[in-house]
C-alpha cells in the first residue's frame, strides 16, 4: 500500500502510549501523521521489515517511502507537530547530540511507562488510517 502519509505505530496495549498516541494526534491539528496500534494488520505489515523482536520494543513511524524511524528518531519528528519542531526535527535528523537527547530522553520515558501508565487517564488509543487516494479520516 503506497500511504499518503507518515503513520504512528504504537502500542495499543499500553495505557501510557494510548496516552502518548493520542496527545500527538491532539496536537496534530494537519492530520500529518495516520495513527495504528500495533495489533492493527497494516501495521503489522507496515513492521514486516523490522526485526521481530524490535516491531513492539518501541514507538515507530512509518514514511510513504518505506523508510522507518524508530524510538528516539520518530520521536523526533513527531516533534514537526510542535510550533517551531521542524526546526527540532531536522536538527536531530543532522546533529548528532541533538539526536541524542532524543534518544535518550525515550529510552528515560520508555523504560518507565508501566510506572507512567498509573500517572494518565485510560483513553482509547487513536486510529486514522491511511490511504493511498489522499483521503483519511478518524472514526
Amino acid at each position: 500500500m503506497k500511504l499518503d502519509r507518515p503513520v504512528l505505530l504504537y502500542d495499543g496495549g499500553c495505557r501510557f502510549c494510548r496516552f502518548t498516541a493520542r496527545a500527538i494526534e491532539a496536537l496534530d491539528r494537519r492530520g500529518r501523521f495516520g495513527y495504528l496500534p500495533f495489533a492493527d494488520e497494516l501495521a503489522r505489515e507496515l513492521l514486516a521489515p523490522v526485526a521481530v523482536d524490535e516491531r513492539e520494543h518501541s514507538v515507530h513511524l512509518v514514511f510513504p517511502d518505506g523508510d522507518i524511524a524508530s524510538a528516539g528518531d520518530a520521536l523526533a519528528e513527531f516533534s514537526r507537530v510542535l510550533p517551531l519542531g521542524g526546526l527540532l526535527a531536522d536538527a536531530a535528523r543532522s546533529h548528532r547530540p541533538v539526536r541524542g537527547a532524543f534518544h535518550r530522553g525515550y529510552g528515560l520515558v520508555a523504560g518507565r511507562r508501566g510506572w507512567l501508565s498509573g500517572l494518565v487517564p485510560d483513553v482509547r488509543g487513536p486510529l486514522r488510517r491511511p490511504e493511498s487516494d489522499g483521503s483519511a479520516g478518524t472514526p
